[in-house]
């Protein structure tokens, strides 16, 4: 089941951390900027802590992490330098930030959905055995 339309390499490193860390912080940052300069300063400290913790592991988004291309995020940010425009910048930083939310909505559903069923296969379990 392909599941997944083309999402940005820069977005899925924004949901790892988002996801990773519980925080905001750089899908906010990448979002709000109106500069060129900004967005990639934004971008190299995401990459940063990325690799920080690529380090430690990723507990939570270990799936994710490993289909991360650094070529294609090399590219997506080469995209970003060449764009001319405030609209092409804002453009191209929302969808790269949207798809970074969504991607993470993705897997902390399915984190929860797995922890639910987990629960479920407890309680079962636990009233099988009351008899």
């Amino acid at each position: 089941m392909n599941r997944n339309p083309r999402i940005s390499e820069i977005a899925k490193i924004l949901a790892i951390l988002r996801v990773e860390h519980e925080s905001y912080t750089y899908v906010d940052k990448i979002s709000q900027t109106s500069s060129k300069d900004l967005a990639l300063y934004y971008i190299r400290e995401a990459l940063r802590d990325y690799h920080s913790l690529m380090a430690r592991g990723f507990p939570k988004t270990g799936q994710l992490a490993k289909n991360v291309s650094f070529e294609g995020a090399e590219r997506e940010i080469e995209k970003i330098r060449g764009l001319s425009g405030a609209v092409e910048l804002r453009e191209e930083l929302s969808t790269i930030t949207a798809q970074a939310l969504a991607e993470a909505a993705r897997i902390l559903s399915q984190a929860e959905q797995e922890k639910s069923e987990k629960g479920e296969e407890r309680e079962g379990a636990a009233s099988g055995r009351g008899g």
